[in-house]
């Protein structure tokens, strides 16, 4: 039993550092790249991380424990000086927003036919977005800040609609192999504890260095 614990636990932790590394490097990298192209990238990859958690701890509380684990890292940059607390609150946001949807539509992701399977993926990647319109619209009526998705309708469309639909579409070709893989268990991370631990410590340092 504290074997299935640690090793429950190991999980959570490198998958959520491995989100939290993409969005210290890769993530910083989009800031770079159009706003549409940099609107698609990140969700397919947590899609991933999230969806192999489900499958290495059969848990959907675990899925959430990723994204915390994720949005955690990401926080560390309230440690350095920033402009706008926003550029750090508005990602974990989404973080928490994409584990909670995710997890919610993943039990059809594992199970369900191939049809149902990509409807699912392209509904969670539309959701997410759309309830993270509503927190910005909230943060908006509070603070007054207005973000770049919810400046116009065109803007609020182009987020939801056109970013979400390639970013579903995306995150389903990116997660097809490692369906079929691991219900053939060829696909297998190292999730030891020494490993998840070394992969939380480099999330934190990337955050700092980068």
């Amino acid at each position: 039993m504290k074997n299935k614990g640690i090793k429950f636990w190991s999980v959570i932790l490198f998958y959520g550092s491995l989100w939290g590394i993409v969005e210290a490097s890769v993530g910083y990298v989009l800031h770079f790249l159009p706003a549409l192209i940099a609107g698609t990238i990140l969700f397919p990859f947590a899609s991933i991380m999230l969806y192999k958690t489900y499958k290495d701890t059969q848990s959907k509380s675990a899925m959430l424990a990723v994204g915390i684990v994720a949005a955690a890292i990401k926080a560390l940059n309230f440690l350095m000086p920033i402009a706008n607390p926003f550029k750090v609150i508005n990602p974990m946001v989404s973080i928490v927003l994409e584990a909670l949807v995710v997890m919610a539509f993943v039990t059809l992701v594992a199970n369900a036919k191939w049809p149902v399977k990509i409807s699912a993926i392209l509904v969670s990647s539309i959701l997410w977005r759309s309830l993270y319109l509503v927190y910005m619209a909230g943060q908006m009526l509070f603070t007054g800040y207005v973000a770049t998705q919810i400046a116009s309708v065109t803007a609020m469309m182009d987020f939801v609609l056109i970013s979400g639909l390639l970013s579903g579409v995306m995150a389903s070709v990116f997660i097809a192999p490692f369906v079929l893989n691991i219900r053939n268990n060829r696909f297998k991370l190292a999730t030891s504890p020494l490993v998840s631990l070394g992969m939380f410590v480099l999330g934190i340092v990337l955050t700092f260095v980068l």
